[in-house]
């Protein structure tokens, strides 16, 4: 089994009322189609002023191909919005995923 490689973004707001403005901006205008490998996204409100996205990878080189066009996407997005972004680079772990999700009662683990 291939484990999937993963992107990590963390954006903090300046002001918790632009991000709202930011996201419905991103559903209107972003564009992940050009990046090569990558076949899921997740997204997480975690606080008024914090959220994070998980980018998905078949591989890492693609990954780190990916990282470098997210970064510059994403410097408009971050100026517009007055947002500072994070990244890292890891690994999904599938077997404690799987396994915890297994004991959740739900059949479908996530991959």
């Amino acid at each position: 089994m291939q484990v999937p490689i993963v992107l990590i973004g963390r954006f903090r707001y300046a002001n918790a009322k632009v991000m709202g403005v930011g996201h419905d901006w991103a559903e209107q205008n972003a564009d992940v189609t050009q990046l090569v490998g990558l076949f899921r996204v997740d997204t997480f409100h975690i606080a008024p002023d914090m959220g994070m996205a998980v980018y998905y990878f078949h591989e890492a080189e693609q990954a780190k191909s990916a990282l470098t066009e997210l970064k510059k996407g994403f410097q408009s997005y971050a100026e517009m919005f007055d947002c500072r972004i994070t990244w890292e680079l890891g690994t999904f772990n599938v077997t404690l995923s799987n396994k915890l999700t297994s004991q959740t009662g739900e059949t479908q683990p996530i991959l």
